[in-house]
């Protein structure tokens, strides 16, 4: 779900141990996501991709899968296959070094350049109709805005600004030398990304669309060829609705529903909202169903069919979330939230229920499969519960933590309390859908808190969006912002409990 302007969806989970301490760089004075790096922190970054490379180049990825798809389907339509491999390889590699790979929980990553590159020719080549078929130039021109229409490596926000795409573009060596052994127009190729800008109307369409007038100036278009220009913006559009649709499309509801996660995720906003904007961001396709017919027109049945089953889905969700809430709200359900014991091995129950729920609700900061599993038999995790509160108290979501020392931080992370043995670190707090939203999650916080104070702790750290730990703060909460991330503003803090009363609704 391509988000809007004021965010168009990132978090590099990475394994360096927080005991990075010890390095003499003082990594608090940069922003680990946008602002340059130390150099070594650069190199490290780059080795620790050679295993992924490899794996990439003998083709066992799923970017090289895709790679391979794209440039199997542009030479069957004509296009230098050779060329258009090169162009993926650094679109790849540029993307990676600049942390925008397969670890960036963001949106707008190389998987999603992939997808609408791969698509948008897929959606091309099936054009039937003579009016709508494309030329071997425009065919070549909306690959590479495709592949490159979020290139934007230093960007403050997830989605880029189209601004600093065309930035990046202009000044890539490599892009302007394909470019021009293409013998396509530079300035038509970032018109196109222009009218990827969403949504595509108000403030947003006035600039996008005086700077792509401006390109077509600059690429030797007549201001009176009216013709050309509308044929021109016709393509932009068609990229615009591949964009919007491409990973929708390509495969089935699980992969639909961690597109929506990422974005919701980038955007800052809160998870009950996955379900009901993403219906709200299909519905708003109406508004283009000219363009939307079109450019499912041309993509295989297979591809149409996952496309209307996934729209259909996240409306069966949203319903599904409204009956939930409805019931809560008329005290028909109830939730509460329960400490749960560890000692030995939890009951299966629980296990197999919390495992679901990581399984089902990935977060952008977790642990992984093996060390979560090790974690629910250790005594020293605090593990909370939420339940539906009747006879069967089915577990609705959970949040978990324990010492700042058994955890890996991402990258850029100091925190003067390690070794000291005084923090409890509260993992992403996971509840299934249509529970959000209705106190569940204020629940399993506060529950936590009190918790980690019951067992000694002085303070508690954790990752969430910085609006989020603004609004605390705003309330009296005893919190302080230890490091800012951006673009994806999910910010390192810490709450002070000493000398903090904790108020939990409905426990003693």
């Amino acid at each position: 779900m391509p988000s809007e302007k004021t965010g168009k969806h990132g978090v590099v989970l990475d394994d360096m141990d927080t005991s990075s301490n010890q390095n003499p760089e003082d990594l608090n004075q940069f922003n680990p996501l946008i602002e340059p790096l130390p150099r070594w922190y650069g190199f490290y970054r780059r080795i620790r991709l050679v295993p992924w490379w490899l794996r990439y180049n003998r083709g066992t990825t799923e970017q090289a899968g895709l790679r391979d798809n794209i440039c199997k389907l542009s030479t069957s339509m004509g296009l230098d296959g050779k060329l258009v491999s090169k162009i993926i390889r650094h679109a790849v590699s540029e993307f990676s070094k600049h942390g925008l790979g397969i670890n960036y929980y963001g949106y707008h990553n190389i998987d999603h350049e992939l997808e609408v590159a791969y698509f948008t020719l897929l959606a091309a080549n099936g054009q039937k109709r003579q009016e709508h078929r494309f030329s071997k130039k425009d065919l070549i021109t909306l690959f590479i805005a495709a592949l490159f229409h979020d290139y934007d490596p230093l960007k403050q926000f997830d989605k880029p600004h189209e601004d600093s795409v065309e930035r990046f573009i202009r000044n890539d060596g490599k892009i302007k030398r394909w470019i021009d052994d293409f013998e396509v127009s530079i300035d038509i190729i970032i018109a196109l990304i222009y009218h990827t800008a969403y949504p595509f109307k108000g403030i947003i369409a006035e600039h996008a669309n005086k700077r792509i007038q401006k390109l077509f100036t600059t690429a030797g278009i007549p201001e009176n060829d009216i013709t050309v220009r509308k044929h021109y913006e016709d393509l932009g559009w068609f990229l615009s609705i591949s964009d919007r649709i491409a990973g929708y499309s390509l495969g089935n509801f699980d992969h639909s529903r961690e597109l929506a996660r990422r974005n919701v995720h980038s955007l800052g906003w809160h998870p009950s909202l996955i379900n009901e904007e993403s219906v709200k961001y299909f519905s708003a396709l109406k508004e283009e169903k000219e363009m939307v017919e079109r450019v499912l027109h041309g993509i295989p049945n297979e591809y149409k069919k996952n496309f209307f089953n996934n729209v259909e889905a996240f409306k069966e969700s949203w319903e599904e979330e409204i009956n939930i809430r409805n019931s809560i709200r008329r005290k028909e359900l109830s939730l509460i939230s329960v400490v749960e014991k560890i000692e030995g091995s939890l009951d299966s129950y629980i296990t197999r229920s919390i495992l679901s729920i990581y399984k089902e609700l990935p977060a952008p900061i977790r642990l992984n499969a093996e060390k979560f599993m090790r974690s629910l038999s250790d005594s020293n995790t605090i593990l909370i519960t939420l339940r539906i509160d009747d006879e069967e108290a089915k577990i609705a979501g959970y949040v978990k933590g324990g010492q700042l020392e058994n955890y890996k931080l991402r990258s850029g992370t100091r925190d003067e309390n390690w070794g000291k043995k005084n923090t409890a670190h509260m993992e992403w707090i996971s509840i299934k859908p249509g529970y959000w939203g209705e106190t569940g999650g204020h629940l399993l916080r506060l529950h936590f808190l009190k918790e980690a104070r019951r067992r000694g702790y002085t303070f508690v750290t954790s990752y969430v969006h910085r609006n989020v730990i603004d609004n605390r703060i705003n309330r009296g909460e005893r919190i302080m912002i230890v490091q800012k991330y951006d673009p994806d503003k999910l910010d390192y803090y810490r709450a002070d409990m000493s000398n903090s009363v904790i108020q939990y609704p409905g426990q003693s």
